[in-house]
C-alpha cells in the first residue's frame, strides 16, 4: 500500500485547503464510525479512504478549484472528474479496494443524482455513504471562493433536510450526533 505521509504531503503542497479537508473529513467520519462501534480496521478503512477522498483534486487545474464565479461546463466536467483521476492514483498505489470504493463514490447519492456512476440508495457502500455525508457538511461549512462557508448549524439543518433524499439518513443521525463543540473545534 502507498506510503501515506507522502501521499498527504505532495497532496498539502499542490493543494493546502484539499489537504485540510481531507483530514477534518477524516476526523470526523472516525468520529462518527467510533460512535457506532464500528470495528477497528473498518475504522481505519475509512480513515484512509476519507484522508484520500479529493487526491484526484491534485490533476485539477488551480484555476478551476479556485475559481470564485460560476463554473464552466467544461471546467466543471475536469472537477467532477476528480474521482476518476484519485480512484486511479490509489489504485497504482495499491489502496484496497474499500478505500478505492471511497475516493470514487464520495460524491454519489441516495437518490442516484451524484456522480460518477449514478449510484442509488444500498447500491452505495455505507463506508462511502458516511463519507459522503461528512464530506458535504465539510465543504458546506468551509469558505469557498464562490461563497461564504455556512454556519455549523445551517449545515446540520440542511443535511438533517436532506438526509433519505440526497443522503443516507444513519449516516446524517451519526453526524448529527457528533458534539457541536467537537465540529467547531
Amino acid at each position: 500500500m502507498g506510503d501515506l505521509p507522502a501521499i498527504l504531503a505532495s497532496v498539502e503542497a499542490r493543494c493546502p485547503a484539499v489537504a485540510a479537508h481531507c483530514r477534518r473529513v477524516s476526523q470526523y467520519s472516525v468520529l462518527v464510525g467510533v460512535q457506532y462501534g464500528l470495528p477497528p480496521d473498518l475504522i481505519d478503512t475509512i480513515r484512509v479512504g476519507a484522508l484520500l477522498h479529493d487526491l484526484g483534486k491534485v490533476a485539477v487545474p488551480e484555476r478551476i478549484l479556485s475559481k470564485p464565479g460560476r463554473l464552466t461546463d467544461r471546467e466543471w466536467a475536469a472537477l467532477r472528474g476528480h474521482p476518476d483521476k484519485g480512484v486511479a492514483i490509489v489504485g497504482r498505489l495499491g489502496f484496497d479496494a474499500a478505500v478505492s470504493d471511497i475516493v470514487l463514490h464520495h460524491h454519489e447519492r441516495i437518490d442516484g443524482s451524484g456522480y460518477p456512476d449514478g449510484m442509488f440508495g444500498e447500491a452505495i457502500p455505507w463506508p462511502v455513504r458516511l463519507v459522503s455525508v461528512i464530506d458535504a457538511y465539510d465543504a458546506l461549512t468551509s469558505p469557498r471562493a464562490y461563497r461564504e462557508a455556512l454556519s455549523t448549524e445551517a449545515a446540520r439543518t440542511l443535511l438533517a433536510r436532506e438526509a433519505g433524499l440526497r443522503y443516507c439518513p444513519w449516516a446524517v443521525s451519526g453526524l448529527l450526533s457528533v458534539p457541536r463543540r467537537m465540529l467547531e473545534a
